[in-house]
């Protein structure tokens, strides 16, 4: 399985992910208003042909099961080599960002409960890298691509970190994002405007939903690269808030099998996160209850371009 698995992510798939993904071209200034519209807004454009390869793969993923998914870099070139980086951004945003765009129903019990774990553990094979190594280093796209190109990039390189319910995780999101947040503020000369109110933002477990409620401010000049990574780096930091209080995403429990405590109820209430169809949670509570998982595509058009 694991080497038909090898065989259907080609690089050619890999590279079209990328492109969904970003759809930008890479070596002239980028827009950043429209980037923040398509990152944010989770839009995007399919070629034809390309969502029943995506499936394939996924639903070839979904009966390995995860102790028994090999390494995932292995589907990949040697990591010194110079396609390595895109490629593994391909796979990253197969596992991490396919699931999040086609699954519905019942189907989301494998985004919460299995491809997010496994995309994390591709970040961390990716972060166990030498420095040089790591895919999402700037010195292996400099000269290839812009640095606007590049942002877009390196925040996809770190979502899954930031998607992992585990303080572990969600410390290692703060520190990567810091990274970009810093390279940025070198580039540009300029200075973050979120460090200031800082420390507070990080106690409040309401601030992620009001961030996101409230969107990226976009200035009447148009938005700028550093406004745009600012404002992200913000908002991957404030998830870290809602772990570190509840030790995981109470939006996760229902797709995990976890029993939600009094102030998770509360909490999901006050955010908006607490509503799910009365028959999705008796057909995740029988499966739970069997010991089973309804298999992927169930509920979800596993054909569709």
């Amino acid at each position: 399985m694991a080497h038909d698995l090898q065989d259907l992510t080609t690089p050619a798939l890999l590279n079209t992910i990328v492109d969904i993904m970003i759809p930008f071209p890479s070596t002239t200034p980028l827009d950043f208003t429209a980037i923040a519209t398509t990152i944010i807004n989770g839009a995007r454009h399919f070629p034809p042909g390309i969502k029943p390869q995506i499936w394939t793969i996924l639903i070839a993923l979904s009966k390995l099961g995860l102790p028994n998914t090999p390494p995932l870099t292995t589907f990949l070139p040697p990591p010194a080599s110079p396609p390595f980086p895109r490629l593994a951004l391909g796979l990253q945003l197969l596992l991490d960002q396919m699931p999040r765009r086609l699954f519905r129903g019942i189907d989301k019990r494998w985004c919460a409960a299995y491809f997010d774990p496994l995309a994390v553990r591709f970040a961390q094979e990716l972060d166990s890298l030498p420095e040089e190594q790591k895919p999402w280093a700037w010195g292996r796209w400099e000269g290839k691509v812009t640095m606007d190109y590049y942002i877009p990039v390196r925040i996809w390189f770190g979502t899954p970190f930031v998607h992992c319910d585990t303080v572990a995780s969600q410390e290692r999101a703060v520190r990567y994002f810091d990274e970009v947040r810093t390279l940025v503020e070198g580039v540009t000369g300029t200075t973050d405007p979120y460090r200031q109110g800082r420390e507070g933002r990080m106690q409040d477990v309401y601030v992620m939903f009001k961030v996101l409620e409230e969107g990226v401010p976009i200035p009447k000049e148009g938005l700028r690269m550093e406004g745009f990574v600012y404002w992200m780096c913000m908002l991957m930091d404030v998830h870290k808030p809602v772990v570190d209080r509840f030790g995981r995403y109470p939006t996760k429990n229902l797709y995990a099998g976890r029993e939600d405590t009094e102030e998770e109820k509360k909490w999901m209430e006050e955010v908006g996160r607490g509503s799910i169809a009365v028959d999705l949670r008796e057909r995740l509570r029988l499966d739970f209850e069997q010991g089973v998982w309804t298999d992927l595509g169930v509920d979800s058009d596993v054909n569709l371009d």
